[in-house]
């Protein structure tokens, strides 16, 4: 037996059965290659499993009397639609959260130095002079 494959196994009557994973560590599951999953993620990865890595071929799907089969697409067909307060609630929670994400440089209230250059230019306008001779300089400008 795979040393890794051991930590979800355990004997019983001289047999390998699954351990019980309620009994698991994160850890241990962690080990055994799981990630954290809804199980309505799980059933959404069980069909595309299933279904030969296809998405396509879920959306396909004629096993109708499968028990994963109404939650292949990764929805609950049982879960009642938001409500209006529900889908207000999230839109003022989405405007809040993007008032403080900052915005694009040059976008409306992020950039207050509008029309500044961001590097000081000389008055005479020689910027080789400036910065170490790098450049042209006023003469070699056409």
């Amino acid at each position: 037996m795979n040393g890794v494959r051991a930590i979800g196994l355990e004997r019983r009557d001289g047999y390998d059965v699954g351990r019980d994973p309620r009994g698991m560590t994160a850890e241990e599951l962690t080990a055994l290659g799981h990630v954290r999953l809804s199980a309505q993620q799980a059933l959404r990865l069980r069909c595309i499993d299933c279904s030969g890595a296809s998405a396509a071929e879920v959306r396909l799907c004629t096993h109708v009397q499968c028990p994963a089969w109404p939650f292949r697409m990764g929805r609950s067909p049982w879960r009642a639609p938001a409500s209006e307060a529900q889908r207000e609630w999230g839109r003022r929670l989405g405007a809040r959260i993007a008032d403080t994400v900052p915005k694009p440089f040059g976008e409306k209230g992020l950039n207050t130095t509008a029309g500044v250059a961001a590097t000081p230019v000389p008055a005479d306008g020689d910027v080789g002079q400036t910065h170490g001779g790098a450049g042209r300089g006023a003469e070699d400008r056409p």
